[in-house]
């Protein structure tokens, strides 16, 4: 398997992941917060370790990661919810948190494939 199908597969398998933890977590007592950092916390390692980044770029993409993925996480549902007022509540939520796994993602990736 080359890296950039391995890059697809990682980002897409944690969106989905994400989106499922979110649908199943979010109304709960426990909630979904704590697995979903985990996730991208996940995530980020993973595709770092692919593409062999050192040890302080994690350590900085962790931070980075987790900070915006709980920010545009709350305030994109709230977003989305503004602009289709018909979507159910945890819809708006499963949609933001697959685009945002997205987009850090990818975010990452172009950060660390050319290891400067």
């Amino acid at each position: 398997m080359t890296k950039s199908s391995a890059t697809h597969l990682i980002i897409h398998s944690f969106a989905l992941a994400h989106a499922l933890t979110c649908f199943l977590l979010h109304d709960t007592s426990f909630g979904d917060t704590f697995m979903l950092t985990c996730l991208t916390i996940a995530m980020v390692v993973v595709l770092i370790r692919l593409y062999d980044g050192p040890v302080d770029v994690i350590v900085g993409l962790l931070l980075l990661a987790s900070f915006a993925g709980f920010f545009l996480g709350t305030n994109g549902a709230r977003w989305i919810q503004e602009l289709f007022p018909g979507l159910k509540n945890i819809l708006s939520y499963v949609v933001t948190t697959t685009l945002v796994t997205e987009f850090l993602g990818w975010s990452i990736f172009f950060v660390v494939r050319r290891k400067k």
